[in-house]
């Protein structure tokens, strides 16, 4: 009788360590968040890529007898970027759908009749703005604190004689951004 009391007791001691399905121990296990900031820009001042800054303007003329200077704002030619903190960028103009030298200058076009004109990275015009390869300079930068950054476009139109006819003359550049 003796053992059957041990093995009894025993049998009670282990069932009190038994699960009883019930939530009587309490377990802890951790996990990482993580989340990696990549280099990048987006063009333009919204969540995705612009698909143009928009169109800078000389305005109307009869005649054009002196140089014509005019600056862009925002959504009328300003290149403005959104890029990570500390992200060297490189702003480069093309030039333009009507020149394959920037350094002879960029052009307007209507047909085959043009109006000569530049753009410059200074209000001064001393910097053209262009590319390696077909002149000018690219704009290179290291962008700064987060946020917003706009780079105006300074352009002048040369004087034009004789004129040509009259219509709408444009051009298009294009910008790109490399980092």
């Amino acid at each position: 009788m003796r053992i059957w009391r041990v093995v009894a007791a025993l049998s009670v001691m282990q069932a009190a360590h038994a699960d009883t399905g019930v939530d009587d121990l309490t377990l802890s296990r951790s996990f990482e968040l993580r989340a990696t900031v990549v280099r990048g820009c987006l063009l333009g001042t919204g969540s995705a890529d612009v698909s143009s800054f928009g169109t800078l303007n000389f305005g109307q003329f009869g005649s054009l007898p002196n140089d014509v200077q005019a600056s862009s704002s925002e959504g009328a030619g300003t290149i403005v970027l959104h890029c990570t903190p500390g992200t060297a960028v490189t702003v480069a103009l093309n030039a333009g759908m009507h020149s394959s030298d920037i350094a002879g200058g960029r052009y307007l076009g209507k047909g085959a009749e043009r109006l000569r004109y530049q753009l410059y990275q200074d209000a001064s015009n001393s910097t053209v703005w262009g590319t390696a390869g077909v002149g000018g300079n690219a704009l290179s930068i290291i962008f700064g604190a987060a946020g917003i950054q706009r780079y105006p476009v300074y352009a002048r139109l040369f004087n034009a004689d004789p004129m040509p006819s009259a219509g709408i003359y444009s051009d298009t550049v294009t910008v790109t951004i490399s980092y």
